[in-house]
């Protein structure tokens, strides 16, 4: 088969044959098509770049590649260019039978299903749903002060993208991803969730279920209770108004108060600067997050760790005592996932397509999102119970292999691509 893959970002092999940068929060598409190399597949992957105006065009590895051009400022921006840019590469590879887009977030995605339309292979689009901004926009605020949403550092007036315009910017993303879906006949997803978002825009459309395979580093070690930093817990990622960090900070506040010695680990760097011109080199949000920590005493409970790779990020999980998500929104989070195939005790909020990842009081705990008091309850609750870590660790090992199954999850994924070109091979017979 011949499959046309629309991604976000170039894979690893790609970046390093073409001394282009690489995203870590991008390494489960290289482990995907990684694994779609072992089949009987013909790749010819499409990805956006910055090094040249011009589309880059080559092989490695059996993958034909196409890289684009983007020229606005933000990834995620519509570019009408595209189009046509789509359309000659569409126009470049025989014989096509399934053109696979990887998420709807970016304008691109809408750009590749228009110019599937035009050179009359729709039919043959199937989008897999990652998130989905137009449900995300909703949830950006995430119970913020009025006071902080519509306030202004310098750089986000030079970027025109304080919380209140950060909320716009992606209710205008989600337009392009509505228009995508709307078009399309093949939507793949994971979630009771992802499949309820896109059956209200698209009731017509085939949903095809398969569950996402994640980055190869974390099918390898376990979680043990004796080696943990006891009274830890590891969160992820806290920048982003939508994961949370506030909820968290409001839950350590509680939590220290029973345990002293707690200590939040937390990628990204401190926000912790009594410097004017920093902060205004910061987000209104990361500066309301250091109000927070300043007013709650935090300062000593808190490490920030920086950026971290696939391997860093494992050691975090392992070491800690509590793997924490508070997010208002999420679709199936791969930091879920990835804690649980590890073992490290998870609490989450019961957002999105969670419930479909993890059994409460089973696999893990689940909690209401914008109720900190009862993330700071569970948290405690595994910290005091040792046996309960133990259970969540054994019974959320055995669910995530099974989610995450590297075969069975390509196997589905094949059969998918089967059944949409078979689906096209019929309607060609029949000449409708």
């Amino acid at each position: 088969m011949n499959i046309v893959i629309f991604s976000n970002a170039p894979i690893k092999k790609i970046t390093e044959a073409l001394n282009l940068p690489f995203s870590p929060k991008e390494g489960w598409v290289s482990a995907a098509i990684a694994m779609l190399q072992t089949v009987e597949c013909n790749i010819f992957y499409v990805f956006p770049q910055r090094k040249t105006k011009e589309v880059i065009k080559g092989k490695i590895d059996n993958i034909q590649y196409y890289g684009y051009p983007k020229t606005k400022r933000y990834d995620w921006e519509f570019e009408e260019s595209h189009q046509r840019i789509f359309e000659e590469i569409l126009k470049d590879i025989p014989q096509i039978n399934v053109i696979h887009i990887m998420g709807t977030e970016y304008g691109h995605s809408l750009s590749a299903v228009l110019a599937a339309e035009e050179c009359g292979l729709i039919e043959k689009v199937v989008i897999s749903i990652q998130g989905m901004v137009s449900v995300y926009a909703k949830h950006t605020y995430a119970n913020l002060p009025t006071r902080v949403i519509d306030s202004w550092t310098i750089r986000d007036f030079i970027r025109q993208n304080n919380l209140r315009m950060a909320q716009k910017k992606m209710e205008l993303r989600g337009t392009y991803e509505v228009q995508a879906i709307q078009k399309i006949h093949h939507i793949m997803g994971r979630t009771d969730w992802d499949r309820a978002c896109t059956m209200e825009i698209n009731p017509s459309a085939e949903y095809h279920f398969c569950n996402e395979t994640l980055r190869p580093e974390f099918y390898l070690g376990e979680w043990n209770y004796e080696k943990c930093r006891k009274h830890s817990i590891f969160m992820s990622q806290g920048y982003n108004s939508i994961k949370g960090m506030h909820y968290m900070l409001e839950a350590l506040n509680i939590i220290k108060r029973f345990y002293p010695d707690v200590k939040l680990y937390v990628t990204g760097t401190s926000p912790l600067s009594r410097n004017w011109i920093e902060k205004q080199k910061r987000s209104v949000y990361v500066n309301y997050l250091e109000k927070l920590i300043r007013q709650y005493s935090l300062e000593n409970s808190i490490v920030f760790l920086g950026s971290l790779n696939a391997e860093e990020m494992k050691e975090q999980y392992l070491l800690a005592n509590v793997f924490a998500s508070p997010s208002s929104i999420e679709n199936s989070p791969n930091s879920v996932g990835e804690a649980m195939i590890l073992g490290t005790p998870v609490v989450s909020s019961d957002v999105g397509g969670v419930k479909n990842m993890l059994t409460h009081n089973e696999e893990g705990f689940l909690y209401q999102h914008d109720a900190p008091y009862m993330l700071a309850f569970y948290v405690m609750e595994l910290f005091e119970n040792k046996e309960k870590c133990f259970e969540f660790s054994k019974n959320a090992k055995q669910h995530a292999k099974t989610t995450h199954d590297a075969n069975q999850n390509l196997s589905a994924l094949i059969d998918i691509y089967r059944s949409i070109a078979q689906k096209n091979r019929e309607v060609d017979k029949d000449g409708k």
